[in-house]
Formats: structure tokens, C-alpha cells, sequence
């Protein structure tokens, strides 16, 4: 792994860290919204329960923690194509996540009054981080995929992936 994506990588789990203790935080005070975000008014209270904004918060901070799971889990050496492919999957839908919460906060307080657009820049960095991760272990992916095509057998004995198909030979 080059140091561009290990340091994405180690960066997008420290900032989602903060992510999740800002939900912490907000779940241990039973209070909705985002630190940076916009201002939740009172009346917006009314649609929870007894204890529900905490565990709504609380939900949120396992989010958090799932996409550190991810993030983490794509800084390592998966040697099944099936693993790189999962982690692929979830830490691009991950960035995607991220992409769209910055575009709305960003959009949403540049043509409202509503504010938001602390947490707007954090997701806009938070998706930059992901899709460095991202790119990085597709680079990686495809790399360990020429590696197991160059040292598979067919490809030693200068036969091609198909059968009867030799080295050189034009595919049909």
C-alpha cells in the first residue's frame, strides 16, 4: 500500500472516531442533530419518546463504528477475492454516504437560513478520506488480481484463461 492510502486510510478512521463521539456525546445528552449541523427546533422533540433521541444517537454512533470497521478492515491484506470485493463494496457505499450528507448540509445552508455547513465541510472531508480509501484498495484489489493471473498455471504453461486458447491468440 502506498503512503497516500495507508495515511487516507488511518485519517478517514480518526475522522469518523470524532463522528462517533459527537453522537456519543449528543445520546448521553438525549439531544437530536449533528455537532456542526443545523439548529433542531424543540417542536422536532414531539416525534420521540421516553429515551428514543438517545437510542436514535446511540444508532447513529454504531454507524459510526461500522464505518471504522470498514475503513479499518481496508487497510489490511485480504487474500480472498470475495473479502476485497465485500470491503470495496461497503467502503464505496460508505464515501457515497458521506458524499450526499456534505452535499446536503453544504447545499441546504447555502440556499436556506437553516445552517449546517460545519458538518457539511466534515462530510465533504469525510467522503475525500473514504474515496482515497476507496481507490486505494481497488488499486490494491487489481494489483493482486495481475499477481494471481501471472502466477496461476495456465498462465506459466503460456496457455490463455480459456481453454485451447494459446498465448498470443486472438479471442473468439
Amino acid at each position: 500500500m502506498d503512503m497516500t492510502g495507508r495515511w487516507a486510510g488511518v485519517a478517514a478512521i480518526g475522522w469518523s472516531a470524532l463522528y462517533v463521539a459527537s453522537k456519543v456525546h449528543l445520546a448521553l445528552e438525549e439531544r437530536l442533530g449533528v455537532t456542526g449541523g443545523p439548529h433542531v427546533p424543540p417542536e422536532r422533540y414531539a416525534a420521540y419518546g421516553p429515551g428514543e433521541v438517545a437510542r436514535a444517537q446511540w444508532a447513529n454512533a454504531a454507524v459510526g463504528l461500522l464505518v471504522i470497521a470498514v475503513a479499518a478492515t481496508a487497510l489490511l491484506t485480504l487474500r480472498h477475492r470475495a473479502a476485497r470485493w465485500t470491503v470495496l463494496t461497503a467502503l464505496g457505499t460508505c464515501t457515497l454516504v458521506a458524499a450526499v450528507g456534505a452535499a446536503g448540509m453544504l447545499g441546504g445552508a447555502l440556499l436556506t437560513d437553516r445552517g449546517g455547513a460545519p458538518f457539511g465541510a466534515y462530510c465533504a472531508i469525510w467522503t475525500a478520506l473514504l474515496a482515497l480509501t476507496t481507490t486505494d484498495l481497488h488499486r490494491r484489489t487489481r494489483a493482486s488480481a495481475v499477481r494471481c493471473a501471472e502466477s496461476s498455471p495456465a498462465t506459466r504453461s503460456g496457455r490463455g484463461f480459456l481453454v485451447g486458447q494459446d498465448a498470443g491468440e486472438p479471442l473468439q
